[in-house]
């Protein structure tokens, strides 16, 4: 639903201000791809929406390893 160049705005800003951080794209997936209702409000309010089992299981583990690697306390 973020026009491409609003995207490569965003990105181009981080870099700029040398930021750390990840940028993650599910090309072709939809917007609340992690939402298991998705399909079904897709249907009743005529929305882009569509849940993506790939793409929510990938984003989650990429979560945790983050959580996990910038909260670890070892």
């Amino acid at each position: 639903m973020v026009p491409p160049e609003q995207v490569e705005a965003f990105k181009l800003e981080m870099n700029n201000a040398k930021a750390d951080y990840m940028f993650v794209a599910y090309p072709g997936v939809k917007h609340t791809f992690t939402n298991r209702e998705a399909d079904s409000y897709a249907t009743q309010f005529g929305l882009p929406l569509k849940y993506d089992n790939a793409a929510d299981t990938d984003s989650w583990t990429r979560t945790l390893e983050f959580l996990k690697s910038t909260l670890n306390n070892d």
